[in-house]
């Protein structure tokens, strides 16, 4: 008997002592200072992660097993829930639930998740509103105020202006903001947010806000533009990859490696800028990091090169 005691109290140590180390008992509550992310008091911290793929195709590779390898064995910060409006649309009830516990996965790991209303095929986010006032009034109610949490408000807007993105904005915001005075929103940017000019130009009026960047490291390489947006508004890239825009033809790891560079601090105000990679999937394209078939199977060791690569990024 008294060895079965010391046994648990072994475990709970080491359990105690792993949640210790975890990116929100680390952090708390994350926080905009100017253009940088911060932890609780302050202190510059840049966040890394990994994006879930459209969790309808693939919710088989974001969950609390392959969760707990992302945070015991990766060592990664965050993780983003890609959900899709249109998925979301058909069934309301199984996707909020779905979110909602996967929430409470990543509060149990100790780690921070992008709640990601990952508007993209609507183009303009306006189109999917009323859906996104619902979702984004039980979101705001139900996860107020937890250290762990990121609101992601439109993913890639596409083939509409900053004007109409600021519209949406200013409509979901204050929705949010009623519910949850802190937490910190990233909002998206025109053309699959890859262009941070316009909202440079002309910025929301809200605090705690940060501007979404995406690239795709073999497809986008103007690097110049995005090092100027980061001097003038805070930037969060929370969605890149090692391929091309497509999220497949193969990987550019050279230039991958420029962009993490500068996301890091090499830039000339030394921003960090917190990053999460697409994607946690094992579709057989060029930016999962899992092998076809694995994530079925709940195989998390079997890694694609991408995969190889990405893991390498992390660690704390």
């Amino acid at each position: 008997m008294r060895q079965k005691i010391l046994i648990l109290i072994a475990a709970l140590f080491v359990c105690g002592a792993a949640l210790a180390k975890a990116p929100v008992k680390k952090h708390g509550k994350l926080k905009v200072v100017g253009r940088q992310l911060c932890d609780e008091k302050g202190s510059a911290v840049q966040i890394k992660g990994m994006s879930s793929h459209g969790l309808y195709w693939f919710a088989h590779c974001m969950n609390r097993s392959s969760m707990e390898v992302l945070a015991k064995d990766w060592k990664v910060d965050a993780v983003r829930f890609a959900l899709y409006p249109k998925n979301y649309k058909d069934n309301p009830a199984y996707y909020t639930r779905q979110i909602d516990e996967l929430v409470e996965i990543a509060e149990e790991l100790g780690l921070y998740c992008i709640i990601d209303w990952h508007a993209m095929d609507s183009g303009n986010p306006n189109k999917v509103l009323d859906d996104a006032k619902v979702f984004w009034e039980h979101m705001s109610k139900t996860h107020a105020g937890k250290e762990h949490v990121i609101y992601e408000i439109c993913n890639e807007p596409n083939k509409t202006t900053w004007e109409e993105v600021k519209k949406y904005a200013n409509v979901i915001i204050p929705l949010i903001r009623k519910n949850d005075k802190e937490t910190v929103i990233l909002v998206g940017t025109p053309d699959w947010s890859s262009n941070l000019a316009a909202a440079a130009k002309d910025p929301l009026n809200f605090e705690n806000i940060m501007y979404t960047f995406h690239f795709y490291a073999k497809s986008h390489k103007n690097r110049k533009a995005f090092i100027e947006a980061i001097q003038q508004i805070p930037v969060f890239v929370s969605e890149w990859g090692t391929s091309s825009y497509n999220g497949d033809d193969g990987n550019d790891y050279e230039s991958a490696k420029i962009w993490l560079d500068i996301l890091a601090g090499n830039n000339p105000e030394q921003l960090k800028i917190s990053w999460m990679n697409w994607n946690l999937s094992d579709k057989p394209e060029a930016s999962s990091v899992f092998k076809p078939g694995s994530g079925v199977r709940q195989e998390w060791d079997q890694l694609t090169e991408t995969g190889e690569w990405i893991k390498k990024q992390f660690g704390r």
